[in-house]
């Protein structure tokens, strides 16, 4: 089945139609696309929506790739693909001038990927052995869903100020190196022979402290951000009205009765500006900052 025409409408939304194998969508003016659960979609074809700024593909288990149909989407500033278990392959980002935001999760053949020279500020994947991140705008970069990584290149990120490895137990090569605002990285779970190329400044620490976990659940709005506060005895986590913090993870180490203990303050439920499947993924991303997770 292919659809050639559809109501001009700036937005799609096209879900479930499981014999659908091919989508093109020739002289629509779509600033925003969403492709969910067409089982046999195995192509699209977008070099033809020059407005798009938004792109989502969920639950599409025959795509195997975004090809270079995506070269000329001048407008594109995001992509999501989510649940396709043949993907295994995006197109150079670098021809992506306004892509600053690329979220890939549970796409298991997707193993490497390389968003080098790209615009990106946002980088969320899961699954991945190899990633190339060097020469973007990446602010935080966690890898805890990703705990089979080998190789990480995230060099020459000059705003890099988080770097988060803690589940990489994996990881072999990892070149941080031209990261002016990384202050600190801590390898405690990393192997104890890893390959690392930094900044001669990066301080570098190794626990070998065994901590009790504290995961703090909970909708936005209900005091969970104040509990993690008290435990810890900081002003550390700061509630969702703050920009930012309703949709990130944050943890801190603490000591209590010589005893080592370590909170993870995870995303708030609800108003978070995100849908019910991104958020439970921030929740098990949270999960897994924590090593025994």
């Amino acid at each position: 089945m292919i659809v050639s025409r559809l109501e001009n409408d700036s937005n799609a939304h096209h879900k479930g139609f499981k014999n659908l194998e091919r989508i093109s969508l020739k002289d629509l003016m779509l600033t925003s696309l969403k492709i969910i659960d067409c089982s046999q979609l195995n192509k699209v074809k977008l070099s033809e929506l020059t407005i798009l700024t938004s792109l989502s593909v969920i639950k599409c288990p025959k795509l195997a790739t975004l090809d270079s149909s995506l070269i000329g989407l001048a407008s594109l500033n995001s992509i999501e693909i989510s649940n396709c278990s043949q993907f295994e392959k995006i197109f150079d980002l670098s021809v992506l001038p306004n892509l600053t935001s690329l979220f890939v999760r549970n796409c298991p053949k997707l193993t490497k990927l390389d968003c080098s020279n790209s615009k990106l500020t946002e980088l969320e994947v899961s699954d991945l052995i190899e990633l190339n991140c060097l020469n973007t705008s990446i602010e935080e970069l966690n890898l805890n869903l990703c705990p089979n990584i080998k190789q990480l290149n995230c060099s020459n990120n000059k705003k890099l100020i988080n770097l988060d490895i803690s589940n990489c137990s994996n990881l072999k090569l990892l070149d941080c190196s031209d990261n002016s605002k990384l202050a600190g990285l801590d390898l405690s779970y990393c192997p104890e022979f890893i390959n690392v190329t930094k900044p001669s400044n990066l301080i570098i620490t190794r626990k070998n402290e065994k901590f009790r976990d504290i995961l703090i659940i909970g909708r936005i709005g209900r005091g969970k951000s104040s509990l993690a506060n008290v435990l810890t005895g900081t002003d550390y986590f700061k509630e969702s009205s703050s920009p930012g913090w309703g949709t990130k993870n944050f943890k801190i180490d603490f000591n209590w009765n010589k005893k080592d203990f370590r909170v993870v303050d995870t995303i708030g439920v609800g108003n978070n500006m995100l849908n019910i499947e991104n958020t439970l993924y921030k929740i098990i991303e949270g999960i897994f900052s924590i090593p025994e997770g």
